[in-house]
């Protein structure tokens, strides 16, 4: 009896060990581990409630719906309490159609797809179209650094692009891209034509200003032996002194110019006018300037000349009158004076008493003559200019016979007086062919390349 005590007393023993067990492994499979899972459902619980639209767009929508800096899409989000994103999938493909994902409540989720969808489909259509321009009207339409081009795109709305990587003297015509809307293309075209006519009424000038200008004969003091001093300037009595802000600037933004060569010293020495609306205005001045000056007033009389004095001149053998400035003297007579033509560049010896007091209602126009040097190339033996290569580069850029070149910058040097000289590139496109005149000049051997 006292046996089967014993293995019952054991047998209890043993079963209440298990049993603590078994209560102790249950805690720690279900404590903290049985948490977690529940906090996990809570949470996969509140996520499922949450709906994922995916919405395929047009990639020409993209930027609409998208708006100025985001503008339009946070408002869509703000409106509507969701979350938009485009996937990058076709982000490097502009041709494929972009995936909007939309994350929200069902009823928000839905609303920002209706009000996508709505703005997709009233999005206008955008088109683009080609026109043909004169290649001489393109520096009218692009204006001054662009400004003109970028106030006609800022007014219709539309992207107006001009290909300017081709040769833009050739005489052909030129393309210009209008991407917009039907009604910005038309407004677009609408001011591009607007300068179209400008650039007509401006030839319709032109061509009459060059049927009424004579052909300059040289004047008396040649100006092949032109060397320049730079020899600052003073004020002296009686005209004003030359500004250099007074000379007409280099358009800038535009890679040729229409220019007239005007005067000839030597390749390195000559002077030309820009062809502008400036330009034509000098006959203008010129016109005025003559009739005012038909009539001996007293107080246009000059009595002590300076050097550097602004003054009223005839030319040689011409009975108009220009802005001139005095270079100096002719020897040591104070009387015959060394003047150089501000609008021409040409120089000459006038005797003092046909000169006048040049008046300040003559001096608004910028002076016209610009002085350039041909660009990249030198004498070819020596450091000056043979008669003979002179007279063929006054053939070849027709000096003073008020005929088109093409001009393009350079560089420009700046002397000492503030003065400043253009080297240019020079292209006659009057023929057939067109002429690059310094690679014409070493080709026939009369100058070299440097």
């Amino acid at each position: 009896m006292k046996v089967e005590s014993m293995r019952e007393a054991g047998f209890k023993n043993l079963q209440s060990h298990s049993d603590k067990s078994l209560e102790m492994t249950h805690k720690l499979l279900t404590s903290p581990e049985d948490d977690d899972d529940e906090d996990e459902d809570k949470r996969q619980s509140a996520t499922s409630k949450q709906t994922v639209i995916e919405l395929d767009v047009p990639p020409k929508a993209v930027g609409s719906i998208i708006g100025r800096q985001g503008a339009n899409i946070k408002e869509i989000q703000k409106t509507t309490g969701t979350r938009i994103n485009f996937k990058d999938d076709n982000k490097s493909d502009k041709d494929s159609q972009r995936t909007i994902i939309i994350r929200g409540s069902a009823e928000s989720a839905q609303r920002a797809e209706l009000i996508i969808r709505e703005l997709v489909a009233n999005m206008p259509v955008v088109l683009t179209e080609v026109m043909f321009v004169p290649s001489c009207a393109l520096g009218r339409i692009i204006g001054r650094n662009g400004d003109t081009i970028r106030g006609i795109s800022r007014s219709s709305n539309a992207r107006v692009f001009i290909d300017r990587t081709k040769d833009e003297y050739r005489d052909i015509d030129r393309e210009i891209q209008i991407t917009g809307t039907r009604e910005q293309i038309d407004l677009a075209k609408t001011l591009i034509e607007e300068k179209l006519q400008e650039e007509k009424v401006f030839r319709a000038k032109k061509s009459v200003m060059e049927a009424n200008r004579d052909k300059r004969t040289k004047p008396s003091g040649d100006n092949k032996n032109f060397k320049r001093e730079e020899t600052p300037l003073e004020k002296t009595e009686p005209g004003p002194s030359l500004h250099t802000d007074r000379v007409c600037s280099w358009p800038s933004g535009r890679e040729f110019v229409e220019v007239y060569v005007s005067s000839v010293a030597n390749p390195h020495t000559f002077f030309v006018q820009i062809l502008t609306s400036m330009s034509l205005r000098l006959d203008e001045v010129v016109k005025s300037m003559s009739q005012y000056y038909a009539t001996e007033r007293q107080e246009d009389m000059v009595d002590i000349v300076n050097f550097g004095d602004l003054v009223a001149a005839p030319f040689d053998q011409d009975a108009s009158w220009y802005r001139a400035r005095v270079c100096g003297f002719l020897g040591d007579d104070p009387d015959q004076l060394d003047l150089f033509y501000l609008d021409y560049g040409d120089s000459c010896y006038l005797e003092k008493a046909k000169v006048r007091v040049l008046q300040s209602q003559f001096l608004s126009l910028p002076f016209q003559a610009v002085e350039c040097e041909l660009a990249n190339i030198s004498p070819k033996d020596g450091d000056s200019w043979e008669e003979s290569v002179v007279d063929r580069f006054e053939q070849m850029t027709y000096s003073a016979m008020w005929k088109v070149l093409m001009a393009k910058l350079v560089e420009t040097k700046t002397l000492s007086t503030g003065e400043k000289i253009h080297l240019v590139e020079l292209v006659d496109t009057n023929g057939e062919k067109d002429v690059n005149i310094a690679k014409q000049l070493c080709e026939e051997d009369l100058a070299r390349w440097c």
